[in-house]
């Protein structure tokens, strides 16, 4: 059960409605009319939530459950209510099902990393499938509208400045781009092609009929307003060299693990020749040493894989600690 907002030009009307299975998935039907403001169905005290009677009558037929009654009108409560004490509790972990996980995974994608990018800000959603499936369970038995409501009052808290980084990543355009700052600076993307990659998904959503299962129009009324945030906001102004200059401090101080010491019998097993020989030669002489060991243990001649890499490493490790 949800509390729709429908927006009919400038005027905005609510309607009180809960998903319903039809014949191949979800829908929804209208329970009761809100009008301008839900506000006057709803008043919220110290002693809870109490509701109008011209709305319980309308409702009494259904037989309804009260706290989820409560939940649908909560986006509502004023800052601070707390509705008498709550319906707290100890808390419990959440385990996804293995029937929980399968839904999670035939949710649409698009529902997925909408609902990633929101709870975490990660802008690089290309493999979604990866993503913890608890993130999603408040999706599952959900309809297309009371998704799109769902959606509709958690972007209502989205900075505006996040608007095209949030449809970047929800729409995945990343996957129209080969360069890796499509990934996490969209902005320096070219915002022609940025468009084009937009329209391109746009319209296969916009045009497909599984994802507005449920609606009489389709989701295109709910699928316009990424239209808007696409077009009508701009990236946030950053400092180029600001950046790069942060990323740098961040990867100076990330922790890299010390190297393991290169045992002596393997250094003598890979390169013919103790570490104190090795210790006297130069770098050049000692690269001239690895360049001869490299063509004749390469892959494409008939070496070892494993020990290939194994002769690289030793090498690089090696060859650090070694004077210029």
């Amino acid at each position: 059960m949800y509390v729709a907002v429908l927006r009919e030009g400038r005027s905005v009307r609510y309607e009180l409605r809960r998903s319903v299975p039809l014949a191949g998935g979800l829908g929804f039907e209208t329970l009761a009319d809100l009008g301008a403001s839900p506000g006057r169905m709803v008043r919220f005290d110290r002693f809870g939530i109490s509701y109008a009677e011209e709305l319980l009558e309308a409702l009494a037929r259904l037989d309804l459950d009260m706290d989820a009654l409560d939940d649908a009108f909560a986006p509502f409560a004023p800052s601070g209510f707390t509705g008498g004490g709550g319906r707290g509790g100890t808390w419990k972990r959440t385990v996804p099902t293995r029937a929980q996980e399968d839904a999670v995974l035939a949710l649409s994608p698009f529902d997925r990393r909408r609902m990633a990018y929101l709870r975490s800000g990660e802008m690089s959603l290309g493999r979604i499938d990866n993503v913890s499936p608890k993130l999603f369970l408040r999706l599952l038995g959900k309809g297309r509208d009371e998704i799109e409501q769902l959606f509709m009052r958690m972007e209502a808290s989205l900075p505006r400045e996040e608007a095209r980084h949030y449809v970047h990543a929800s729409f995945n355009l990343q996957r129209h781009f080969t360069s890796l700052t499509a990934r996490t600076m969209p902005e320096a993307l070219d915002q022609t092609k940025l468009d084009e990659a937009f329209m391109h998904e746009f319209c296969l959503l916009y045009h497909d009929p599984a994802f507005g299962f449920g609606l009489s129009g389709g989701a295109k009324g709910y699928l316009k307003r990424y239209a808007c945030l696409h077009f009508d906001c701009d990236f946030p102004v950053t400092d180029g060299f600001a950046k790069i200059f942060q990323d740098f401090m961040n990867d100076f101080r990330r922790h890299r693990p010390r190297p393991k010491p290169v045992a002596p019998e393997r250094v003598r097993a890979l390169f013919g020749m103790g570490m104190a020989e090795i210790r006297n030669m130069t770098r050049r002489e000692f690269a001239r040493v690895f360049r001869k060991k490299a063509m004749a243990m390469h892959p494409d001649k008939g070496g070892d894989h494993d020990a290939f890499v194994e002769l690289l490493e030793t090498y690089k490790r090696i060859v650090s600690s070694k004077p210029e």
